[in-house]
């Protein structure tokens, strides 16, 4: 029998329809597994961000409370003499320890204390050396601002373009940048005695009303801008052309996962620019404020108030009372998941965990800039297990892998498994039809034998009597052949719907198969067939259903005489033990090919399949066969006779064995 083989057209649709989907289905997988760590990260990084913006707004809140309280403080008179006024700042500086170095300065800026011919101690000499300048608006400072504040405008602009227009310069970013300004620290508090009487209430519903509409803007600017990479490089690209200074982070966020080793992450730029301002500028319009100034690399904090008289009173902040205040301000700094703390203007933080001197604070998970009062100032958080994120993604690749693997080997499984059911019902279709044609030639046979004899014995050609009744014998045996292939592919079609039943009783299967196998002998012996029957015991009674036992039998008589060979042999033994009873048909026909054993009960399988097969034969005997026996309570099986042929074997139980039990 020739296999059908799969088309070339068959096998390309089940590489494309399975192997190519499989394929991509395992790529996007590894690219997916390939980013779990960052995906990780960045969880964590919207799981600590909230402690992170939570802490920043306690040290916002805590700077305006310096200011208020330094304020609050301050000398009330300055126009004695300079005793007094010695006095009046000392007091100030005993009355809160934020005060460092008190100074006072004129309307028009100039130094009235501390002075070089006063008594003053060395801090007082340093903080004139470094502040001297700067305070009598001789030399400008870099002026810190919140970038999105300051260009919220064409943030929030539909228009592409960031340009404000042709040369506007520096006036003109001053000017743009007085809204944001006002919501810095250094931002005048309203004053509401100046609106007492001096307006209607709606104008001052107007004025309320402004304030709000500015701040929703500058909060949808800065979500614009920390969202936007787009956004924040034109942006950047304008602070550039404006002539403003972009500074850089100390630290770069979601770097926590890169191992210590690798090559240095670029830093991002800030969202606090800078431009040189003088004390003037920073003051013009303003009561009272906190300027932030950079000192040999150290961040000073100057804090400053305008007099009744027009004088400017002020301090350095002193730097080890303002840190103390405001690392009281922060949350539990150590979790069992993230490290909190904040990060100076050199990077370093302001409170260092017990065990954690070795760790890099410049690659935090999460950070977020304090202030532009802070400039440089980070709050960071960071994992507690510097690896917990790289030992879970190892996990989950692990797993995922696993996962793929176990998936590619289902679908090529599934996929084999349809190549082979297809190729299966490749292999029966072609069966069904090679069944219809041999069965229309098994009908075909015994009807032209019947018609021809019974011709012969109508017109009389055969006077012989004992010929007559050997007619009359094969005609017999020739529409039992013919009934047999009918009920055949009935009971198949019965058994199929499982509709088939069966009238069982005790019976004799010894007496059952001799007399069966009697009826067939006229036949066999005509066309040239040595047949021998055998019943090596006793009375072999079995509970079954007689006509399909002999149906089962008479199957496997019909199937030795179909495939015998030269040497045409035909023997059929019955037999008992304990508890079974058997039945042999031997031939020595052509046998069964080693690799086929497994087939031949297999519904319209035959040896050879071909149309134009030597032998015919619809492929249902055996099939049916085995079917009836086991129905029975019993089996059939297949050996190879020495020196060639078959040997097919019955076992039923037996009806004695059965009545004991």
């Amino acid at each position: 029998m020739s296999v059908p083989r799969l088309s070339d057209h068959l096998r390309m649709f089940f590489l494309l329809a399975v192997l190519v989907p499989c394929a991509l289905l395992a790529f996007l997988a590894v690219r997916s597994i390939d980013r779990e760590e960052a995906f990780l990260e960045k969880r964590l990084q919207g799981t600590f961000d909230s402690e992170v913006s939570h802490a920043v707004a306690l040290i916002r809140e805590d700077l305006g409370r310096i200011r208020d309280e330094l304020g609050a403080a301050v000398v009330r008179r300055d126009d004695g003499p300079s005793a007094e006024i010695r006095s009046s700042l000392a007091a100030w500086k005993k009355a809160t320890s934020l005060v460092g170095v008190p100074f006072l300065l004129s309307s028009d800026f100039k130094i009235l204390w501390p002075t070089r011919d006063s008594f003053f101690v060395p801090d007082d000499l340093a903080f004139l050396n470094w502040n001297r300048d700067f305070v009598t608006d001789v030399k400008p400072t870099p002026f810190y601002q919140n970038v999105a504040f300051l260009y919220k405008d064409q943030i929030t602009e539909p228009a592409p373009s960031i340009e404000t227009g042709g040369g506007g310069g520096a006036a003109e970013t001053k000017n743009n940048a007085a809204a944001p300004i006002r919501m810095t620290m250094n931002a005048a508090p309203t004053d509401t005695r100046a609106g007492v009487g001096a307006a209607p209430k709606v104008s001052e519903g107007k004025e309320e009303k402004s304030k709000i509409e500015d701040i929703r803007l500058a909060q949808r600017a800065l979500a614009e801008f920390e969202q936007s990479d787009i956004v924040r490089r034109r942006v950047y690209d304008e602070v550039a052309r404006k002539g403003q200074k972009a500074e850089t982070r100390n630290v770069t966020p979601g770097a926590a996962a890169l191992p210590p080793s690798s090559a240095p992450v670029q830093r991002p730029e800030s969202i606090f620019i800078s431009e040189p301002r003088k004390f003037s500028e920073i003051t013009a319009g303003k009561d009272v404020g906190l300027i932030p100034r950079f000192i040999e690399d150290k961040l000073a904090l100057l804090f400053w108030k305008r007099l009744p008289s027009g004088r400017i009173v002020g301090c350095l902040v002193a730097d080890g009372a303002a840190r103390a205040r405001l690392l009281g301000r922060l949350p539990d700094v150590v979790s069992p998941a993230r490290i909190l703390t904040v990060l100076d203007e050199n990077g370093r933080p302001l409170v260092t965990p017990p065990g954690q001197a070795s760790r890099d604070w410049r690659r935090p998970l999460i950070a977020r800039e304090v202030s532009e009062i802070l400039p440089r100032w980070e709050a960071a958080a960071y994992l507690a297990d510097p690896g917990a994120v790289a030992t879970e993604a190892r996990s989950t690749r692990l797993m995922m892998a696993a996962l793929i693997l176990t998936l590619f080997a289902v679908i090529a499984a599934a996929g084999a498994m349809i190549l082979r059911t297809l190729r299966s019902e490749m292999v029966l279709a072609r069966q069904k039809t090679t069944f219809v044609t041999n069965v229309s030639h098994e009908l075909k046979t015994p009807l032209t034998s019947i018609r021809m004899f019974s011709e012969m014995l109508k017109e009389g050609r055969q006077p012989d009597a004992v010929k007559q009744r050997a007619y009359l014998g094969l005609m017999v045996s020739e529409t039992e052949r013919l009934t047999r292939l009918i009920n055949n592919v009935l009971d198949f079609s019965k058994m199929e719907k499982g509709k088939r039943s069966y009238l069982r009783r005790r019976s004799d299967f010894g007496v059952l198969a001799e007399a069966l196998f009697e009826n067939e002998r006229v036949r066999l012996e005509h066309d040239g067939f040595a047949v021998d029957f055998t019943k090596t015991a006793g009375p072999a009674f079995v509970e079954a259903d007689e006509e399909a036992l002999r149906q089962a039998v008479l199957n496997l008589l019909s199937n030795a005489e179909k495939y015998s060979g030269p040497a045409k042999s035909i023997e059929v033994e019955v037999g008992r033990t304990d508890k079974t009873v058997w039945l042999e048909v031997r031939d020595q026909g052509i046998g069964i090919p080693p690799g086929e054993t497994s087939k031949i009960f297999r519904e319209f399988y035959r040896v050879d399949q071909s149309l134009a097969a030597p032998v015919s034969g619809s492929g249902l005997g055996l099939t049916i066969a085995r079917r009836i026996v086991r129905d029975q309570g019993g089996d059939i099986e297949y050996r190879p006779r020495d020196g060639g042929g078959s040997v097919f074997r019955i076992t039923l139980p037996r009806a004695e064995t059965k009545d004991r039990a």
